[in-house]
Order: C-alpha cells, then sequence, then structure tokens
C-alpha cells in the first residue's frame, strides 16, 4: 500500500516512517509533506492509498485536504495522527474516523490499519471538522449493517442496551440499532447533555418530559416511553435540575 506523511513537524514524520519501516513492510512511504499544499501536490505525483493526515499545521488545517479534490477523485484513505486532548477524542469516535495518537504506538498503528479498508464516507469528515468547531457536537456517526448513518444529537431520546448491540431512539420514531454494547457511548456524557441513568439506558437530558419519584424513580420521555433510574443515579439527575426547580 502506498502512502504518504503529512505533518509541519520533522520529528514526527521520522518517528512515524521509522514505525512503519520496521514493523509494516506492507507499508510503502512514498512522499512526505509539510503542508497540506504539497501534501496535495504528492498525491497528484504518487496516487498513495493512505494518507497519515495531522491536524494542526500552518496554513492550511489538515481537516481542509480534501478541499482540494472532487469527490469523485478522492481514491484515499486517510488515517489521522493528532496530539489533540480528550475533547478532541471524543469528536473523533463519534464522527467514525480513523486515527491515532502522538506518540504514535505500533498497537494503535496496527489498530488503525487494520480498520482503513473499511469504507469511510465524506460525512464522516464533514461531522467530524462540525464536531472539532464547537464544543457541544452536534452529530453522531453510526456505523449500521449498511453504512455509516449520521444522527443530530438533539434528535436522540436515549438509548437502550441489549446485550452486546445498543438501540438508538429517536425522535421520528426511528429506532436504530448498533453492534457495540452500551458502556461504548458513555463519552456522550463528556460531549454532550446526556447521562446514564440506568445499567440499561443513556438518556437525552434535554428530551425528559417529567420525573416520577415514586417507585424507585422513573423518567417519561418525549415519546412517552418510561425508563427506570437506579437508585445510585437518581440524586445525582435530579441536582441536575436544580436550577430550574421552583
Amino acid at each position: 500500500m502506498r502512502a504518504i506523511i503529512v505533518d509541519d513537524e520533522l520529528n514526527a514524520r521520522l518517528a512515524l516512517k521509522g514505525i512503519l519501516e520496521e514493523n509494516f513492510p506492507e507499508i510503502e512511504i512514498v512522499a512526505e509533506n509539510a503542508d497540506v499544499p504539497s501534501a496535495v501536490k504528492s498525491i497528484h505525483s504518487f496516487h498513495p492509498e493512505l494518507v497519515f493526515l495531522d491536524i494542526a499545521m500552518p496554513g492550511y488545517s489538515g481537516l481542509e485536504l480534501l478541499k482540494f479534490f472532487d469527490e469523485k477523485n478522492i481514491n484515499f484513505k486517510i488515517i489521522f495522527v493528532t496530539a489533540y486532548a480528550e475533547y478532541a477524542i471524543n469528536a473523533f469516535e463519534l464522527s467514525a474516523v480513523d486515527y491515532i495518537l502522538k506518540p504514535v504506538r505500533i498497537d494503535a498503528l496496527q489498530r488503525a490499519l487494520s480498520k482503513v479498508n473499511d469504507s469511510k464516507s465524506l460525512e464522516s469528515l464533514k461531522v467530524l471538522q462540525s464536531n472539532l468547531d464547537i464544543p457541544q457536537h452536534k452529530k453522531i456517526a453510526l456505523n449500521t449493517g449498511d453504512g455509516i448513518t449520521f444522527i443530530e444529537l438533539q434528535d436522540i431520546l436515549y438509548l437502550k442496551a441489549d446485550g452486546s448491540y445498543t438501540h438508538f431512539f429517536i425522535s421520528n420514531k426511528n429506532k436504530i440499532t448498533v453492534s457495540k454494547k452500551i458502556a461504548e457511548f458513555e463519552r456522550l456524557e463528556q460531549v454532550s447533555n446526556f447521562m446514564r441513568i440506568h445499567r440499561s439506558h443513556i438518556i437525552n437530558l434535554e428530551r425528559i418530559q417529567k420525573i416520577l419519584k415514586q417507585d424507585g424513580g422513573t423518567v417519561i420521555m418525549d415519546n412517552g416511553d418510561e425508563l427506570s433510574i437506579s437508585a445510585d443515579r437518581k440524586t445525582t439527575l435530579l441536582e441536575k435540575f436544580d436550577s430550574f426547580r421552583f
């Protein structure tokens, strides 16, 4: 697989190239670039199948690379190589794009390369850009059986655990099922107004219609569904609405 490395830091390029050459002989580095304009030239010249792309670079951000190509001519995959903090990592996860953190570790690189042939749409990258631009992430990308479905976070009522699957209940009364455990979506609590109220449910706090205190505690969501609150989460949930109670 032909690949190029795009990073404004020379040491970062050398480190990644060294790891790839020593551990992944199937990857051929055909060019190294320090900025997006030179990377565009390398892509036109060498036609790589894979681009290792830093985000924070002077001039153009790595996220702007695709602006230089017609969508029909984008024949390469991207793995972002980033030093972003936890806030941004949530954005990567919710947007369903491939990334590895600096300093690069062999196991993380192996995982990213093992997934790189999975189809990732341009919409995923647009969602990533949006989620990085604002503190409150707007969308989540869900890998479903027939592709990637993009959902506005405000449209999600709640998530329900079902063994190794999670069901997303959406405001238009649709239900989307993904083959991931609900624990993998707990990061929603960090990036938006969600809370896990029970081992089986993560809810959108903005879509609660009513909280019932009897029988241990129950929330009624905007669609009328009633969900139980765990005893250890009831106080925390009520505290989130203290400033709104009169």
